[in-house]
């Protein structure tokens, strides 16, 4: 039986395919509609790769700075994803976000620097922040009683995944603390929801030209 060490390399490995395999597909087919979507798709495949590179080396030193990167991009390139394609958000709303992000950027580097962890607090807002922009997409679809499919599904992903994301920092040091056997399902399913997310992306960047923004 495979360890957890062995699963969990693989599907990083799986991941980082997936986006390649994605980005190939997505310039092949000349698709310019959903530009931000190709951003989003690029962003995460540098940091998978970098963090994949990391581990192969045993350098466990990029880790900690790709997961504050991971934070601000996550937040940044979904709130703009979200404000063009799902619902409508208000400019202010928008710049309130992306400032949030940025301070937290650098607060989360500087503490890098310092040798300690970035904070995951401010994961948890921005998690939260996300998922309620899931949420107001569910409740905006509910009222129009219309669905498009490629939306709906990674609307789908997008609540899961960061609805997991938040859990998961809340109770970090439990999971980092405790026996590997009692908490490595909850890092594999949280790896199969960003892998789903991923190829969910993927999708909808094929179907760009057939999706209606909001």
């Amino acid at each position: 039986m495979l360890s957890y060490n062995n699963l969990s390399l693989y599907l990083q490995i799986l991941i980082n395919l997936t986006l390649l395999t994605g980005l190939i597909l997505l310039v092949k087919k000349g698709i310019k509609i959903m530009a931000v979507i190709k951003v989003f798709l690029v962003a995460e495949f540098a940091l998978e790769l970098t963090d994949l590179i990391d581990r192969l080396l045993k350098l466990n030193t990029l880790n900690t700075y790709n997961y504050a990167l991971s934070q601000f991009f996550s937040l940044v390139i979904l709130t703009e994803i979200y404000s063009r394609y799902f619902i409508k958000l208000p400019v202010s709303i928008k710049w309130i976000v992306y400032l949030y992000a940025a301070v937290f950027l650098i607060v989360n580097l500087m503490d890098t620097q310092k040798g300690t962890c970035p904070t995951f607090y401010s994961n948890i807002i921005s998690s939260i922040i996300i998922c309620s922009f899931a949420a107001a997409y569910f409740m905006k679809m509910l009222k129009k009683g219309k669905v498009e499919k490629s939306l709906f599904i990674v609307n789908i992903f997008v609540f899961l995944f960061f609805s997991v994301e938040c859990l998961i920092s809340t109770t970090f040091n439990f999971l980092v603390t405790n026996h590997l056997e009692w908490v490595a399902p909850i890092w594999l399913f949280r790896g199969v929801l960003l892998w789903c997310l991923y190829l969910a992306f993927i999708n909808l960047g094929c179907r760009s030209g057939k999706i209606r923004a909001w």
